[in-house]
């Protein structure tokens, strides 16, 4: 058995298996790996999934002649490409996808894949196995462990591991997999470098306690630190890199100076600095960069980089002080969406993204790992949660709010029928007597489950007094509670103060309308769109604190039969101030210059009004 050693050549560099930098093809691929032995790499990775079986392939081609006891072999496995189906850039399957097999069949694949494996790569054992880019499943499974343990115990490897992936994340899911099956993980692989010091950094304390090896990956950073990327260059379309943020390598280079500074001090390439920092870190006993043929004159040779990698074990080490000194400089936390076990992730689970679950919030926080903190991004798209301002540096989040839905009748001969109605239906309400019409009542109904409006309060109107009444539907409104990130009592904001206003004896005079805003206001920047906003919330507030009036803001994207975006209740003891608070707002430049369109206005008294709610 060996251990992986500090270099590793990973087979999926030279952009033949995967598409970073030019293709140098099977036989440039081929020379490569050879030449990284010649040079004293003796660690080479491989995955079956990588060319369906070909890397495998081609790198025991490369191996063959050499005498199998003076390399380590690093195998993985975990895509089904046997039986899955590829789904496009998101490749193939995990095999412990329920479509594709029952868990009592997990050890029957792992042991046919491992099979292939090393039948393709001309060997009969790997030093190291890795658990290949596992889904939930994959991290948390019994089953799926016990086929690994299996696997080591036929003498197919020496050694398990597991390796999260492709993307960044899985922090929670990989320390779960070492408090759940430690006791088999003898390595793990994880993005890691000084550009990327997060979130790979926060499971290493959990690796070192576990006594699991890390392998980090990544390390040059999409190519940065081979130093031949410059600002401006243009990536292929399906060039992987092309997927990170855009303005990504110039951000990069502005942060390279010092690291060059250190890397000149103890005579190293960047590519060895960055190789060295990681290698500072706790855990981390192996580095795998990625060796890619850039283009164009500044393109250094792939076959120098491997040189570069091979050299870095007789490198100066960083100091403590220069190596967290890189990592405050290269500090990237809340950078990024990250995949794996999320807080901010709200859908089923599929291969690469789930909620995060009780249990493995439990986890985080042993570790001190705040998920709403610590593996937060703000930009996350799938993150529809409500949020409020920060309390100790965590956000309030939420995925509570109220709807509330506004029906407007005319026809009404006998206002008390309606009242008593609705006063015995349960449903949470306020009945207003028109004021532009003597004949005219509105029905406004709060509930947290819209379905309500579909089931229940449908079924009022249609078997009420209302069902004999003239439905006005141009004045029907309906919107749901909202949030900006920045209320000090999110929960209150989004369930209790809109309830209080509505519901409030002593603010019987109501005014409701829609608005929309020009098109071109949402692509003002958050700067400019802040600041127009500002003025119109600063009467608002006047008239607040003055308790002149009080209103309910409500988000109706979506939901407005005229595309309205927003929908507007101002509540008063009196009529006049809801009018002059519109006036006043008709002055702000919102109103004024960014309006596509406001109303029409529904102006009512309550009549009755559901007791509020303690």
């Amino acid at each position: 058995m060996m251990q992986p050693g500090i270099s590793a050549f990973g087979i999926w560099s030279g952009g033949h298996f995967m598409h970073f930098g030019s293709d140098i093809g099977p036989d440039g691929l081929e020379n490569l790996v050879k030449h990284a032995y010649d040079s004293g790499i003796r660690t080479f990775m491989t995955s079956d999934a990588y060319g369906q079986g070909a890397a495998d392939e081609l790198l025991g081609r490369a191996l063959s002649d050499l005498d199998r006891d003076t390399y380590c072999l690093v195998g993985a496995v975990g895509h089904d490409f046997y039986t899955g189906i590829r789904a496009a850039e998101k490749g193939f399957p995990r095999f412990t996808d329920p479509k594709l097999r029952d868990a009592d069949e997990y050890g029957a694949y792992l042991e046919m894949a491992t099979d292939k494996s090393l039948e393709r790569l001309g060997h009969d054992r790997f030093d190291l196995l890795l658990l290949h880019n596992p889904d939930t499943t994959g991290y948390q499974s019994d089953i799926v462990w016990s086929g690994l343990e299996a696997l080591k115990s036929r003498g197919k490897t020496d050694m398990l591991g597991v390796a999260p992936g492709p993307a960044n994340g899985f922090t929670v899911d990989l320390i779960d997999c070492f408090e759940r099956h430690g006791n088999l993980i003898d390595w793990a692989m994880i993005i890691l470098n000084p550009l990327e010091p997060w979130p790979g950094g926060l499971c290493l304390d959990a690796a070192a306690k576990h006594e699991v090896k890390v392998i980090a990956r990544v390390v040059d950073y999409g190519g940065i630190f081979h130093d031949d990327l410059k600002p401006g260059a243009s990536l292929p379309r399906m060039d992987h890199r092309s997927f990170r943020p855009s303005g990504w390598i110039e951000a990069a280079h502005k942060k390279l100076d010092p690291f060059r500074a250190i890397a000149k001090k103890h005579r190293h390439t960047l590519l060895q600095f960055a190789c060295k920092w990681d290698l500072s870190q706790p855990a981390v006993e192996s580095v795998v960069p990625t060796l890619l043929q850039e283009t164009g004159p500044c393109a250094k040779a792939i076959e120098d980089q491997v040189i570069e990698l091979a050299q870095v074990g007789e490198k100066e080490d960083l100091t403590e002080e220069e190596s967290a000194e890189v990592r405050r400089l290269g500090d990237n936390k809340n950078s990024m969406s990250l995949k794996g076990a999320s807080t901010q992730y709200l859908g089923l689970p599929v291969g690469d993204q789930w909620q995060m679950t009780p249990e493995l919030l439990e986890v985080a926080r042993r570790w001190n790992i705040e998920p709403d903190r610590d593996l937060f991004h703000p930009s996350d798209v799938r993150d529809i949660r409500e949020k409020g301002a920060p309390r100790r540096g965590v956000p309030q989040t939420s995925v509570r709010r109220l709807y509330l839905q506004l029906q407007v009748f005319g026809g009404c001969n006998d206002t008390q029928a309606v009242v008593d109605a609705v006063s015995n239906s349960g449903l949470e309400s306020v009945v207003y007597a028109d004021v532009t019409d003597p004949f005219g009542i509105g029905l406004l109904t709060i509930t947290e489950n819209p379905e309500l409006f579909v089931t229940k309060a449908r079924d009022f109107v249609v078997n009420s007094p209302l069902a004999e009444l003239e439905q006005k539907p141009d004045l029907t409104m309906v919107g749901r509670s909202y949030s900006m990130g920045r209320e000090a009592n999110l929960e209150d904001w989004l369930l209790g103060k809109p309830r209080r206003n509505a519901l409030n004896p002593d603010w019987p005079w109501a005014v409701w309308y829609p608005l929309r805003r020009k098109s071109e206001f949402n692509i003002l920047s958050p700067t400019e769109q802040g600041k127009i906003l500002m003025e119109h919330a600063m009467i608002g507030r006047t008239y607040g604190s003055a308790g002149y009036a009080q209103d309910i803001r409500l988000a109706c994207h979506g939901l407005d039969r005229n595309d309205n975006e927003f929908l507007i209740g101002l509540l008063s003891q009196d009529l006049f101030p809801l009018s002059r608070i519109v006036q006043d707002m008709r002055k702000t430049q919102q109103t004024a210059k960014h309006m596509a369109s406001l109303g029409p206005f529904f102006v009512g008294r309550a009549v009755w009004q559901s007791p509020l709610k303690k």
